[in-house]
């Protein structure tokens, strides 16, 4: 991996975590569904000025139908998340059980699918570590 797309990833958990930390914050201060309607009119604003950047960089705009539809597909999944999350937050469940828990099942069920669906491949480190994310979960769960 690049030493860029490192500084990406970091920049990625950390926006991941400071999401997460800011809709418990907000449970029971507002209502689900308009928390959920103010994150996606203010995740218009960085989108916005990134494609204004590369527009104004002469940086190419490409699309596709494939790609205009599978970011449709991000857009309406990621709202489903903050949605969802909203529920569970609102409904008492802790920041430090629930973020975890449901990261960790996401992240398996995302790499199920590169394997299933994209044909990656498996190797036995890989379902050692499947392994050890399940018995993470367990311990974060019953502390």
């Amino acid at each position: 991996m690049s030493t860029s797309a490192i500084v990406y990833a970091i920049g990625a958990f950390i926006c991941l975590a400071s999401a997460d930390f800011f809709l418990k914050l907000s449970a029971g201060r507002i209502s689900s569904s308009l928390g959920t309607l103010i994150y996606a009119i203010t995740a218009v604003v960085p989108a916005a000025i990134w494609v204004a950047w590369q527009k104004f960089s002469n940086e190419p705009l490409q699309i596709t139908r494939e790609g205009a539809l599978a970011s449709i597909a991000v857009g309406i999944s990621f709202s489903l998340v903050v949605v969802f999350l909203s529920l569970t937050f609102a409904n008492g469940a802790n920041l430090s059980i629930a973020s975890p828990v449901i990261r960790l099942l996401g992240i398996v069920l995302a790499s199920s699918l590169g394997i299933l669906v994209l044909g990656e491949t498996v190797t036995w480190r890989y379902a050692f570590g499947v392994a050890l994310t399940f018995a993470g979960i367990y311990f974060i769960v019953t502390r």
